[in-house]
This record gives structure tokens, C-alpha cells and sequence, in this order.
């Protein structure tokens, strides 16, 4: 990380369709901001257009606000300018989602004290980022498993939770608790772990000690990383999933690689150690840690698919990779 004197060359893009985007909010910030340089967005594709204006206008800095997939969009908007631009714009991420990963990774206070300390120039920080890639998109984080399948248990708990009596319990980290202890870790006691082989397509890749250092032998570009049984495979280069939990507690180690985790617990193993998980601080025979740079996931079956987490489907086989070229992040200082 290096230190930052903010400017006020910048912009502030919002997303209209979160939930906590609202008229009050608005008007709270808008004091704290340049004339014409906030922009509330009304699908992703509009957000796109706005990305690339404020982008191509000059602006130092874009801060972008709503949920982790929005900050994700955004990154990528930028990215897609990469080859058309001497420089693109730092990217600032607003705390106005649910899990807000990014925010706590970059320890962000709420929009409006962030904005502020910009407004009144208090030193911040800049963390440069390569972030992971897949399919052409880049993501900070993402799982092909059981995490996948709790988002989209999440998801139909929300739904059903809507306009009902336990409608606050049914969001948030009380509405993820009750779809993994409630739907996904019952339906994974009924069925067996999948098998899966991941190979190496990249630079060598090492395994990872309990502490993060690399231990063993190289892995190198061609050899199986890993292939056996598995829950989950997930992928990230920031430490965090929503809610402060510290699934890859490895992942900001290196600059040049991402973390790579394999989990291959069964159901109960799982539910015993979901709070130590959290804080990072799990170690298990069954948790393999990686550092690659670029890697093949061929499963046996189709399996439940999240980046940034967003729910994306199913996938059978992808190729995680290390994107060609760092974003700059704000930090608070």
C-alpha cells in the first residue's frame, strides 16, 4: 500500500436499484461532492455508459456505491478501457450493500463519513490489485460449491421471507445463517462431495503453509494441483467474503498470485467449523491452500457458481487466471 492525497477531481456513482440508495441518502451526500459528478444508475448496462464517460471526462477517482457487485461492475467497466486510457481511474467502493467484502477489506467507514474525510483531504491509502478473472469478467473472490449453494439458498429465503413475519430475520448474516443450517448443509448430508481435478496452467504454483508460506516442491505448468473429493473450490485475491468472514486468509499475500482453496469436509465438518472459518483462523487436513497464478477446475458434475458474490449459474470446468493488468483501490488510512 502507498499513501494518497485525495482530490477533488472525482465522481460518485450510484446504484438507484439498492436498497439502501434512498432520497435521504442522496441529499446526505450530495454536499460532499462535485457539481454534476454524482450519477444514480438504473441497470447495469447504464452504469456501464456512466463508467466509461466519467472515465473518458478526465476524473481522477470513481466511487462507486451499492453491493460488492456493483463495485465488481464497475472494476470491470473500467477495465474494458484498460488499452484506451494512459491511466484509469482509482476506484473507491461506498459501504451500501449487505455482505460489503471489499468495504471491510479496505476498511471503509459509511458513504457519507468516507466522503467526507475525501471532501477535507485526509491522507488515504492505495492498494494496487490484481484482481482474479474467469470468462473474461473479474471478480476479488469466487466459489464453485456449497458457498455458491448457500447464496442461492440465501437468495430463495429472501424471496420467500418477503412481506412476512420473519422478514428481517431472512436478510443479511441472519438470512445466510438460516439457508446454510436450514437448506444447503441438510441437502449435502443426503448427497456425497464431488470429485474434481485442478491442473496448472500457469506460472509454478506452490502449496500453502498454516502460517502462508509456500511449502514443498514447485507445481509446475501441467502438473494436478489437486484431484480427489471436494465441497468447494474458491478462488481470491482479498481476504474476504461478506460480513467480514476471512475465507482466504492468504489471498493479499502476493501480488502476482491468488489464492486458491479447496475444502473437501463433508457437511457436518462444515457446520463445526464455520465460526473458526470466519475469523480466518481455521486449519484443517481437509482445507488444501494454493498460491497460482492461473489454473483448469474440471468437476465430475455441474456445480453451483459465485464471483463477487453474485450468483453466475452452474459450471462444469472454468480457468481461473490473474488479470493482466492491477486496479487501484482506495483504502482508508
Amino acid at each position: 500500500m502507498t499513501a494518497m492525497q485525495p482530490s477533488d477531481n472525482f465522481a460518485v456513482i450510484l446504484n438507484a436499484n439498492a436498497g439502501r440508495v434512498t432520497p435521504q441518502l442522496i441529499y446526505q451526500l450530495e454536499s460532499y461532492i462535485p457539481k454534476g459528478r454524482l450519477f444514480l444508475t438504473q441497470s447495469q448496462l447504464h452504469a456501464r455508459d456512466v463508467v466509461h464517460a466519467c472515465a473518458h471526462s478526465g476524473v481522477d477517482s470513481i466511487f462507486a456505491g451499492g453491493g460488492d457487485g456493483t463495485i465488481v461492475d464497475t472494476i470491470n467497466s473500467l477495465y474494458e478501457l484498460r488499452n484506451e486510457l494512459p491511466q484509469l481511474p482509482k476506484v473507491g467502493a461506498l459501504r451500501l450493500g449487505t455482505g460489503n467484502a471489499l468495504s471491510h477489506w479496505l476498511n471503509n467507514p459509511d458513504p457519507k463519513e468516507a466522503l467526507r474525510r475525501w471532501k477535507s483531504k485526509t491522507p488515504h491509502l492505495l492498494r494496487t490489485l490484481r484482481m482474479v478473472e474467469a470468462e473474461e469478467t473479474l471478480f476479488p473472490f469466487a466459489g464453485l460449491g456449497v458457498d455458491a449453494a448457500i447464496l442461492n439458498d440465501y437468495n430463495k429465503v429472501k424471496r420467500k421471507g418477503k412481506n412476512s413475519w420473519y422478514e428481517s430475520a431472512s436478510k443479511g448474516v441472519c438470512g445466510y445463517l438460516l439457508a446454510a443450517y436450514t437448506r444447503t448443509i441438510p441437502a449435502y448430508l443426503k448427497r456425497s462431495r464431488t470429485e474434481v481435478r485442478i491442473i496448472n496452467i500457469g506460472a509454478p504454483a506452490y502449496r500453502i503453509g498454516p502460517n502462508g508460506e509456500e511449502i514443498g516442491p514447485a507445481i509446475q505448468n501441467g502438473d494436478t494441483l489437486y484431484e480427489g473429493m471436494c465441497s468447494m473450490v474458491g478462488c481470491a485475491n482479498t481476504p474476504y467474503y461478506g460480513y467480514a468472514f476471512k475465507m482466504f486468509p492468504f489471498a493479499s499475500s502476493l501480488q502476482q498470485r491468488f489464492q486458491l482453496r479447496i475444502i473437501d469436509m463433508n457437511a457436518l465438518q462444515m457446520s463445526y467449523n464455520v465460526f473458526p472459518a470466519w475469523t480466518g483462523g481455521l486449519r484443517h487436513p481437509k482445507l488444501h491452500d494454493f498460491y497460482a497464478d492461473r489454473v483448469r477446475v474440471i468437476f465430475k458434475d455441474d456445480m453451483p457458481y459465485q464471483l463477487g458474490g453474485e450468483a453466475a449459474g452452474y459450471r462444469k470446468e472454468l480457468t481461473f487466471s490473474i488479470a493482466e493488468q492491477p486496479i487501484d483501490m482506495i483504502a482508508q488510512a
